[in-house]
């Protein structure tokens, strides 16, 4: 593989805040559910929308939440993440190290990415290139936000690398035709993720972001 782009999912690979997000769940539904229980089911998760997690919820887990109860627990995860997430360690001397052109695809809003990538310092990185659901793009698992980076970046997939810390977005980030190396090194990971990121269809997995120069490299 010649590697001539990098596209980066933001939570969990450029922001540490799917932990944020977790904890923002888990308290919000702390009167609804056993706290060990919502834990186990929400990390494998993780990544996916709160309209997918909240399906999944009523059929798995009996647990069904209105409309408004997913809105409002979106908002406080939204919330929290702007005013909590930092980057991961290492990221940014990395990025900025790789010299490629880059881009993010996240199924967070844009609002919340721009803020998050603006407070981590990590914004000049992507000169704007940040894809987020919505104007016809499907949230991951679609492959949509992956062909739409590719789109903007004038990228061939065969040329492009993922860097991904879900099942969901491996799943989107292969089904658009690319390679993705998966990352696990954030607060929320478990030992069993990066099998499960195998699973998916990452050909490697990684946990320290400041080899991410070095592993790149191999990539040529």
């Amino acid at each position: 593989m010649t590697l001539k782009y990098l596209i980066c999912d933001c939570d969990g690979v450029l922001l540490d805040s799917e932990s944020v997000a977790l904890a923002a769940i888990l308290d919000g539904l702390a009167s609804r559910m056993a706290r060990p229980e919502l834990d186990r089911f929400l990390r494998p998760r993780l990544g996916m929308t709160m309209h997918h997690i909240a399906d999944d919820m009523a059929r798995e887990l009996g647990l069904a939440l209105t409309p408004q109860e997913t809105l409002h627990l979106e908002m406080q995860v939204e919330d929290r993440c702007i005013a909590e997430a930092q980057a991961i360690n290492g990221v940014q001397a990395a990025l900025q190290s790789v010299q490629l052109p880059m881009a993010v695809a996240s199924n967070s809003s844009q609002p919340r990415v721009e803020a998050g990538l603006r407070n981590a310092g990590l914004w000049s990185l992507f000169a704007g290139r940040v894809y987020t659901p919505g104007r016809g793009l499907r949230p991951k698992p679609a492959p949509d936000l992956y062909r739409a980076a590719c789109q903007g970046l004038l990228a061939d997939p065969a040329s492009t690398l993922v860097l991904e810390d879900s099942v969901a977005g491996v799943t989107a980030a292969r089904a658009a035709g690319l390679t993705v190396l998966g990352f696990v090194g954030a607060r929320h990971g478990e030992p069993a993720a990066a099998q499960r990121l195998r699973d998916a269809g990452a050909t490697d997995v990684f946990d320290d972001m400041t080899t991410l120069p070095a592993r790149l490299a191999a990539w040529h």
